[in-house]
């Protein structure tokens, strides 16, 4: 069967003459026989040429230029240079790894399975940037000759590869192309089972709608709706007023309401995006006409801020260092995009009619400042804050007269008062615990009285644990009792500790518990290994959940168990260790985790159990034993 080649021609930025070879050679080859063909399909604002898809050979990207490498303002290690003489490195290998990276960690649930049964699952991909117009030796010498696993190939590779009778090889021509059936099909059909996941996004499809009802909001939560085009505006509200429920809502207004509207959608939290994605596709709902719901795809981009800055230094091939992960690192990549935007144009997707940001109080002025950039002033910047989770101690920057200087804020900012999410009894505890703990915040209000539910729990234990196995052994216990009336999605394990955390995983591990995670599991406080973690921290995958309390901000479970100890907890030959916590950061794990207790959809049925291994925090005990 010929290939079938999805195009996605723009009559504004036409296809180049390497695109147009290859694209030929993919129609009309019987090397691509059973191959789907995606020409630049949308992720989340990256734009990969062609991405080839066959679920029983594997998958490959490749990024194209038509750049003359014999002219002089190429410079062998990928620098151009531009018209006023500086030299820009410019790395196609880099950016094709990196559309790598994104399709494995950001869109595909099913790259989690692959991931745990193949400690290699990123050869699932094999990457090739194809140069139209040079030379082997000369794009060889222009990426450096280190390529690392990326294929360079030139025109004469693509005739070679054109001609199916050729016999090819893998290490110039795509393990996938070479091999009938990829070693990634071996444990389960999961290389199949990914493709087809990929297939279905990137055709737009219904991937993930779940044939539920939109949540109807109400009155309140209807009144932020209202679009003042060019407008810069900041909403405030209380745990479970809605805020993300709004920005949902909003985002789905402007695609369907406002013609070739496109939207970014902002976090600051890594796992976050994950929820926002399934609350738009929820909130879209059918669509009222076959196809719309493509829209949810090709003009709404949902993002973490940092990984927002690395697409678009990819993008447009800006030369910095997309792993550091230093104190500096975010003013360092502004600053290079900045100073990029000062002598170049950025690519037309990347103009946005709105952008949303969720969690904004852990922005800072200075960041809003730099996506004006981004506005095209059709829509609005509409951004949601919660002043009582500013975990990262930027202050309540988006109050602050000096810090919202010149961003464009009109008047007072709106406020969301009433949860509608958090039960009331949820409630009542929060408040007896910030008097505990002359905590002063916004009262969160209940619109109404809840009638009792005897279905719903909320315990403080203390317990004082001096070996690893007994502390698990009464954490597991408190997970057993939920365990016959809940499926492991529906309990979270919270904690204040990072080595406790990987503790808690690898027991549970043990026992044959699939678990997710947002741990460095070897302890070292890796930020790789717990970015590696966080995008498999997805809802809908059945498992049990095991989070930092930063983590789990804006995600919500009818079960939650706190782990309360110090920050500085550490295990060593079975005993634990640890000194007096930050009082601070004991009260943020407090009030976040039991703000995203939420009830049962059918039941109202929930839990929270504190487990406090603090005895200075024994005397909260009392918060929990009174009516």
């Amino acid at each position: 069967m010929p290939a079938e080649v999805i195009e996605n021609f723009n009559p504004n930025d036409p296809r180049t003459n390497g695109e147009e070879y290859l694209l030929n050679i993919f129609q009309n080859s019987p090397r691509f026989d059973g191959w789907t063909i995606f020409e630049q399909p949308h992720i989340n604002s990256a734009k990969p040429d062609f991405v080839l898809l066959h679920p029983e050979r594997g998958i490959i990207v490749i990024e194209v230029k038509d750049w003359n490498l014999g002219l002089d303002i190429y410079e062998n290690g990928g620098y151009i240079r531009g018209t006023n003489g500086h030299r820009h490195r410019k790395d196609p290998v880099n950016q094709v790894e990196n559309y790598k990276k994104w399709i494995l960690k950001s869109e595909a649930v099913n790259s989690i399975y692959l991931a745990e049964n193949f400690h290699n699952y990123y050869g699932c991909i094999d990457t090739v940037v194809y140069f139209h117009e040079a030379s082997k030796s000369e794009a060889s010498k222009f990426c450096n000759d280190k390529r690392g696993y990326t294929k360079i190939w030139t025109r004469k590779d693509a005739d070679y590869i054109n001609e199916s009778n050729n016999r090819l090889n893998p290490n110039d021509h795509t393990y996938p192309l070479f091999m009938n059936n990829s070693k990634f099909n071996r444990n389960g059909f999961l290389l199949r089972e990914l493709v087809q996941e990929l297939y279905m996004h990137l055709q737009y499809a219904d991937y993930n709608y779940e044939r539920r009802q939109p949540f109807i909001l109400n009155g309140s939560q209807r009144v932020p709706l209202q679009v003042k085009p060019g407008s810069i505006r900041r909403w405030s509200g209380v745990a479970g007023s809605g805020k993300s429920l709004v920005l949902a809502e909003k985002a789905v207004n402007a695609l369907k309401n406002d013609y070739n509207k496109r939207v970014l959608l902002l976090t600051f939290n890594i796992t976050l995006r994950h929820y926002l994605r399934d609350l738009c596709s929820q909130q879209f709902g059918r669509g009222e006409y076959e196809g719309e719901r493509k829209k949810l795809r090709e003009d709404l981009t949902i993002i973490h801020f940092h990984d927002f800055l690395k697409i678009f230094m990819t993008e447009h091939e800006i030369e910095t260092n997309i792993e550091e992960t230093n104190e500096n690192f975010t003013n360092k990549w502004l600053d290079a995009i900045n100073q990029y935007l000062t002598e170049n144009i950025k690519k037309e997707h990347f103009n946005y009619d709105y952008i949303l940001i969720d969690e904004g109080q852990d922005f800072k002025g200075e960041w809003i400042h730099f996506l004006k950039q981004f506005f095209t002033e059709e829509g609005e910047i509409f951004i949601v804050y919660d002043k009582a989770q500013d975990l990262f101690e930027h202050g309540v920057w988006i109050e602050d007269s000096y810090q919202i200087k010149n961003i464009g804020f009109k008047g007072k900012p709106g406020n969301l008062k009433y949860t509608h999410r958090v039960p009331n009894m949820m409630v009542q505890k929060i408040h007896t615990i910030r008097q505990q703990l002359q905590i002063k915040e916004d009262e969160i209000l209940v619109p109404e009285e809840e009638q009792l539910n005897l279905t719903e729990s909320a315990s403080w234990h203390n317990y004082n644990a001096k070996l690893t196995t007994e502390k698990l052994k009464q954490i597991a216990y408190h997970v057993d009792l939920l365990r016959p009336s809940n499926d492991w999605e529906d309990i979270t394990i919270l904690t204040t500790n990072e080595n406790t955390g990987a503790e808690i995983v690898e027991y549970f591990e043990d026992k044959g518990v699939k678990t997710s995670h947002v741990y460095d599991l070897q302890k070292e406080k890796d930020q790789e290994r717990r970015r590696s973690e966080k995008w498999k921290f997805q809802g809908g995958t059945g498992r049990l959940k095991i989070s930092s309390y930063h983590s789990y901000k804006g995600w919500q479970t009818p079960n939650i168990i706190l782990v309360l100890d110090s920050p500085s907890t550490n295990y060593e030959n079975e005993y634990i260790f640890f000194k007096e916590p930050n009082r601070q950061a004991i009260k943020d794990a407090l009030f976040i985790s039991m703000s995203r207790v939420k009830g049962k959809a059918e039941s109202g049925e929930y839990s929270f159990n504190c487990l406090n291994y603090l005895p200075a925090y024994n005397y909260l005990k009392s918060s929990f034993d009174s009516p």
